[in-house]
């Protein structure tokens, strides 16, 4: 199993020019694969880099990656889990959109919308994978931590939480939200 890694990832430093495959990880080879499909060109001229590799050498990596994980008997929850955070991390957006809706999630949506979080992207690409999770808890969580207030204070509501609807009051600053909060509570429904 060792000798045929390598062997692999010989012919993908060959094929894609690129080094430092040879002696890493089955994870870190599939980490690498979908990585360089998101690699930008090295320009300090350049006010938005332009991707290293042309659209089918990206499909070529992210494919060669899926035969990484198929070929090694990687857990596809585990395969899910790479891929999320790697294509997160070289920010390709469209991909990762195109992977969560390409079949339900083995890992749920959670993941996803964390890997965005982590990124710092903006809360609008994050809101789509938070609205899929099943759990009101879990969705306020991650509501609160992009500031999404009106869409937290939806969740709190759900959840018929006095606290978490205080606890957004108290971090939202924002008068609007505050007002909404104080009908709510008022209102007597929580």
């Amino acid at each position: 199993e060792q000798v045929e890694l390598l062997n692999l990832q010989r012919d993908f430093e060959n094929k894609y020019n690129e080094p430092s495959f040879i002696d890493t990880s089955v994870t870190d080879t599939i980490k690498k694969l979908v990585m360089l499909a998101g690699a930008r060109q090295t320009d300090d001229d350049a006010v938005r880099p332009l991707l290293k590799y042309d659209r089918s050498t990206r499909l070529a990596l992210l494919s060669d990656a899926n035969k990484v994980g198929k070929t090694f008997k990687v857990p596809e929850k585990r395969f899910w889990h790479i891929k999320v955070k790697a294509l997160a991390k070289s920010q390709q957006w469209e991909e990762l959109k195109k992977f969560g809706g390409e079949k339900k999630s083995p890992i749920g949506y959670g993941p996803f919308a964390e890997a965005c979080i982590e990124q710092r992207i903006a809360p609008e690409i994050v809101a789509p994978y938070i609205e899929r999770i099943p759990s009101t808890e879990e969705r306020y969580g991650l509501f609160m931590k992009i500031n999404l207030w009106a869409k937290a204070i939806e969740c709190a509501q759900k959840l018929k939480d006095r606290h978490r609807l205080l606890q957004v009051r108290a971090l939202c600053k924002d008068p609007r939200f505050e007002k909404s909060v104080d009908q709510i509570l008022t209102s007597g429904g929580i």
